[in-house]
């Protein structure tokens, strides 16, 4: 192989030799660039040549590959060539011959934070003739289960439909265990960073709800603060942070907003706010944060106020909503879970004017597992949800990553905007940086 190199990048200086030996030829500064293509047992080796030409001295330097091919294994690199994604993506996107494959493929697998993906399976079969095997799972447990799959050598997932994205942005998409695809008909619907460094889906959300039967003039609370007072004692549910990513996110963006939080706390009490010993103590054990702020407090005193922990959101909306109840409890749980609502039955809605935060959003994104089996009915299948099978997740409060669907949910659900809802958004980075700091905060604080 170095030898049909070094022959390729001799021709190339004997012909710029030959054009600097020419007597009419008056010699330039220029730099001509040549790439050289060899393939080697199946495997293509790119190495590029960049020939400078100044006066009469000619220097012939070998480059390094493009950064995006140089840590890809044999298997990897042709496995992306021959799905076209990552480096070898092309400019157009041939969707007859992407879907005819798929024909071929005749399956596809998706690892899926939402049971809602079976709806789809039916209508994708007859529509395509692939069948969607779907595995309904919790985002942490998609990540682990990949990981371990990979390990192994094991790649039998095609897309993975998840919301732990501090998780794939870290880790994930660095480590080239998944892949990003957008489906050119719809870059001119989204937003620059709903396409990169993946593509969103929808954007989903936590936020508190109230039972609207038992509160029918006014919500219970206007402040998180007030989750803190006695009145609130094991009346306060939510997903428990340590089972699942979305709600330590949710804690962690909290405590990265401590001048909101402790603006809050002296709207709330109408006082400064004082912080308790034991968060003091917390923060010098930790070591990692520089002093207490009004975030960690309100984390604290939230945990000793004895919020109950359940594994389920839609439990947690059950046991808000039931109409039975004559003091029933407040919580934290997916802003979409009021489409259960049921005249009589379950009536809740959120707490829209709570301050300092309505919500907490994060988003939910589709990728292509690596090494897919079937990446061609990966690209199908994506391109529907976010297309025409998007609308088992059209619900009042899955807020749509595509402009010109939120803008009809909007007018069709009478709920605000994502931009005017006073929500706080992950920040990925973040997140994934602080996340064991985070964690051993959390654990010291309850």
């Amino acid at each position: 192989m170095r030898n049909k190199l070094f022959m390729s990048s001799m021709l190339v200086v004997a012909l710029v030799l030959l054009g600097a030996c020419t007597p009419s030829a008056a010699v330039e500064p220029e730099t001509i660039v040549e790439t050289v293509v060899v393939e080697v047992a199946g495997e293509t080796i790119v190495e590029t040549v960049v020939v400078e030409v100044e006066g009469e001295t000619i220097v012939v330097t070998p480059t390094s590959e493009p950064e995006a091919l140089r840590d890809l294994d044999p298997d990897q690199r042709a496995w992306l060539e021959a799905a076209q994604l990552g480096p070898f993506a092309p400019e157009s996107q041939d969707w007859d011959a992407i879907e005819a494959a798929a024909r071929e493929e005749g399956q596809v697998v998706i690892y899926s934070v939402s049971s809602r993906i079976f709806n789809l399976q039916e209508e994708f079969m007859e529509k395509f003739g692939v069948e969607i095997v779907a595995f309904d799972l919790a985002s942490s447990i998609q990540l682990e289960k990949l990981r371990r799959e990979h390990r192994a050598g094991i790649y039998e997932v095609d897309v993975i439909f998840n919301n732990d994205t501090p998780t794939l942005v870290g880790e994930f998409l660095p480590q080239g265990r998944v892949w990003n695809f957008v489906p050119e008909n719809l870059r001119d619907d989204l937003a620059p960073d709903e396409m990169e460094p993946m593509l969103t889906q929808r954007h989903s959300s936590r936020v508190l709800i109230f039972n609207t039967a038992a509160n029918p003039d006014a919500e219970p609370v206007d402040n998180l603060w007030d989750l803190t007072r006695e009145e609130w004692r094991g009346k306060v549910q939510m997903p428990d942070p340590l089972e699942g990513a979305v709600q330590m996110n949710v804690l962690q963006t909290i405590a990265q907003h401590p001048d909101e939080m402790e603006a809050a706390y002296e709207a709330e009490f109408g006082e400064p706010i004082t912080y308790s010993e034991d968060v003091i103590d917390a923060v010098e054990e930790i070591g990692t944060i520089e002093e207490p702020n009004a975030s960690i407090e309100w984390i604290y005193r939230f945990l000793q106020n004895e919020p109950v922990f359940l594994g389920s959101t839609s439990r947690i909306y059950r046991n808000i909503s039931d109409v039975t109840q004559e003091d029933p409890p407040i919580g934290f749980t997916t802003f979409s879970r009021i489409r259960n609502q049921e005249a009589g039955v379950y009536e809740s809605n959120p707490t829209y004017n709570i301050q300092p935060v309505f919500g907490v959003s994060y988003p939910t994104v589709l990728l292509i597992a690596d090494r897919a089996p079937h990446p061609n009915a990966a690209k199908l299948l994506i391109r529907y949800m976010m297309d025409e099978g998007f609308w088992p997740w059209n619900e009042p409060g899955d807020y749509a990553s595509r402009a010109s669907v939120v803008e009809q949910q909007v007018a069709e659900f009478g709920i605000p905007s994502f931009e005017d809802a006073a929500m706080w958004q992950i920040d990925q980075g973040y997140i994934y940086d602080n996340k064991f700091s985070f964690l051993n905060l959390y654990l010291e604080l309850k």
